[in-house]
């Protein structure tokens, strides 16, 4: 069974219950990404997440 592995960088956006998102930093690792967004407190009417910053298929590694 193979398995894709993402190998592109991440981003860490503020998202509104809106729908709307706001980009605070692009090019991170995983761990940068994920250390940056912890660090922000979740609002009412928002939170901060991070997420793949690519899709396309070069970014994806098969692994075995």
């Amino acid at each position: 069974m193979s398995k894709e592995i993402y190998t592109g960088t991440y981003k860490v956006v503020k998202q509104f219950k809106s729908g709307k998102r706001e980009l605070i930093r692009k090019n991170l690792t995983f761990d940068e990404a994920r250390s940056l967004a912890s660090s922000y407190p979740s609002r009412s009417k928002s939170m901060v997440i991070f997420l793949k910053q690519f899709s396309a298929q070069k970014y994806y590694k098969i692994e075995k």
